[in-house]
């Protein structure tokens, strides 16, 4: 109950009055309490130095004792006349216990204030009083002749007047507090509830704020400390709803750059935990972990690389760079610092950039030019051996030095392709291949190539078999080209299928365009190479045997032929199951690139 600021605020102020009414009560009673007291003993002083007079003007003890009575009835109080010695000289008839006659003598009023009356001094007391029997004021007054003192005057006036006068105060006082405090309590109460509901309310509005919600407000009624500080948290609320829009805006702008980069971006606190990172850097790290915000590297994500590049940024502040490799990629980290206000590095930012396809090209041009090499030597040592050897005479008879110049006219052939092939595929990544279009009997062309290449399938024990519609519509395109594509694809098939195995040829319409396919028993492609497969000077067999190993040009030359022809060309392949080529090609009626000449972009 006491959290409420309403019952707070309500038992405050009621706890105030109470001890404000407690203290102005018992200032009360006591000012009271005071002033009867004081009054009955001015009244006693004065009435005292009266008998003090009639005392000295009294003719007799008797007419003395008349008035004596006469006065006690009067001031409802008892005299006692005492003579400069202390001893009693007379009292009224409420107190002659205290008077003894006879042989004894007077008795000695010695109280302790004795001394001070007879020296001049009026002496007012209260007390309990043995011989009344009661608390009594005493008030006792000096008799004086010519400033002498000759006796005294002592007053007994009982108290229970004044006490049951004072008690009716107090009982008068008590009413007035109760009734005084429960008007204020509710008034409080009320008070308490019109200062509070402001505040409650902007409590509520603070914690829909602290929620996310910014849309309530406080309906201000006043101009003072409440109501500016209602305006306050409506001006706040407004500016956090806009510049948490803002940050919204610029986070998903962010987050829509990062989505959409195809580089991987990572960024990591000071300690190496992940703070945010994109789907690319996911993708990339995915062969050793599933990238989570707070992965710790080094603990998580192990690449001892990048950890130590990461301790250089964050040691020295200065942009660092990494070569890593997660799984079959090969990944170019780029690392800068993240500073705070006062300097200090905060976090890492890292670029992860895939250079998978830039080593593997460096790769194949490193293994083409081996190729090459290898390619080239090996028909220029047969031109130089059997050249020498006709020069020299070793052929024994005409017939044997006819089997060297044949030899001599292979290897020239086979260099005459080489190069022939390498200026094709300068020619078609240069844009400067020219083609005489027109329409082609595709049904035809693969007919003739299949005859062309079947002596080599039966040569190595292939079965070649050619499901072509007679009826395909005409292709728009270079009868000499698509011959050389085919002749591409056959010859790759033939070379990765073993004896035994299949090569088959299929066509078919789809759509606007024709389908040719080329399919082989052969032993696959390996998921990783696919995507490099058309890639000039790449070959998935790395060994150079002179039965399956080619150029790695072939397939280049086949990709960049078909796309002159508006076409395109692709591979499925499961490892094990073979390899599927297939190409498309515009039908004739389109009447695409009529004037000859391609632009290849």
């Amino acid at each position: 109950m006491l959290k409420s600021i309403v019952s707070r605020l309500w038992l405050s102020v009621v706890l105030v009055v109470v001890a404000l009414l407690l203290v102005l009560g018992l200032l009360l009673s006591q000012l009271f309490d005071n002033f009867y007291f004081n009054l009955q003993a001015q009244n006693l002083i004065e009435q005292g130095q009266n008998l003090g007079k009639l005392v000295l003007s009294s003719p007799s003890d008797a007419e003395l004792l008349r008035d004596l009575a006469l006065v006690e009835d009067f001031l409802n109080a008892n005299v006692v006349i005492m003579d400069k010695s202390g001893l009693i000289q007379s009292v009224s008839p409420g107190m002659m216990w205290m008077h003894r006659w006879g042989g004894q003598g007077r008795q000695r009023l010695t109280p302790p204030q004795a001394a001070a009356v007879l020296a001049g001094r009026t002496v007012v007391m209260r007390g309990y009083q043995p011989g009344v029997n009661a608390t009594v004021l005493t008030v006792a007054v000096p008799i004086k002749v010519a400033d002498e003192v000759v006796g005294a005057v002592y007053l007994y006036a009982p108290l229970a007047p004044i006490t049951r006068t004072i008690a009716a105060v107090r009982r008068l006082i008590l009413y007035g507090i109760l009734v005084t405090l429960v008007v204020a309590t509710v008034l409080a109460f009320f008070l308490s509830r019109r200062i509070s509901r402001p505040l409650i309310h902007m409590e509520r509005a603070a914690q829909a704020m602290a929620a996310g919600d910014f849309s309530p407000r406080v309906n201000v009624r006043t101009d003072d400390e409440v109501g500016r500080l209602g305006q306050a948290l409506n001006h706040l609320a407004e500016e956090l709803a806009r510049t948490l829009d803002a940050l919204g805006a610029e986070r998903d702008q962010l987050a829509s750059i990062l989505g959409s980069m195809t580089d991987g971006v990572i960024t990591f606190d000071a300690g190496g935990a992940v703070l945010i990172f994109n789907p690319p850097a996911a993708s990339y790290l995915a062969p050793l972990t599933e990238l989570t915000a707070g992965q710790k590297l080094g603990v998580d994500i192990s690449l001892p690389e990048l950890e130590e590049a990461f301790r250089q940024v964050v040691e020295t502040g200065a942009v660092q760079g990494a070569e890593v490799t997660a799984g079959a990629k090969v990944l170019a980290c780029r690392l800068a610092p993240l500073r705070d206000p006062r300097g200090t590095v905060r976090g890492v930012v890292c670029v992860l950039l895939d250079m998978t396809r830039e080593r593997r090209l460096e790769e194949m041009r490193r293994e083409f030019v081996a190729n090459v090499s290898h390619e080239l030597r090996t028909p220029l040592t047969y031109l130089q051996g059997y050249t020498e050897a006709i020069l020299d005479g070793l052929a024994a008879d005409p017939a044997e030095e006819k089997k060297y110049l044949k030899i001599i006219l292979d290897e020239t052939l086979r260099l005459r392709r080489l190069v022939s092939d390498l200026l094709d595929l300068s020619r078609i990544e240069a844009r400067q291949l020219a083609l005489e279009k027109g329409e082609v009997n595709l049904a035809e062309l693969c007919r003739e190539v299949a005859e062309k290449v079947r002596p080599l399938a039966e040569e190595k024990g292939i079965r070649l078999e050619l499901n072509v519609p007679a009826a395909l519509p005409a292709a728009w395109g270079n009868t000499d080209r698509l011959q050389q594509v085919l002749i591409n694809l056959l010859d790759n098939a033939l070379r990765h299928t073993r004896a035994g195995g299949k090569v088959e040829v299929t066509a078919e319409v789809q759509g606007e365009e024709l389908a040719v396919s080329v399919r082989d028993t052969g032993p696959g492609i390996p998921p990783e190479d696919l995507p490099y497969i058309f890639e000039r000077f790449y070959k998935v067999e790395k060994a150079r045997t002179r039965t399956t190993a080619g150029t790695g040009i072939g397939l280049a030359i086949v990709k960049g032929l078909v796309e002159a022809h508006g076409g395109r060309v692709w591979v499925e392949s499961t490892p094990g199951r073979g390899s599927v080529f297939t190409f498309t090609l515009p039908t004739a009626g389109r009447n695409i690139g009529a004037d000859g000449e391609v632009n290849l972009e």
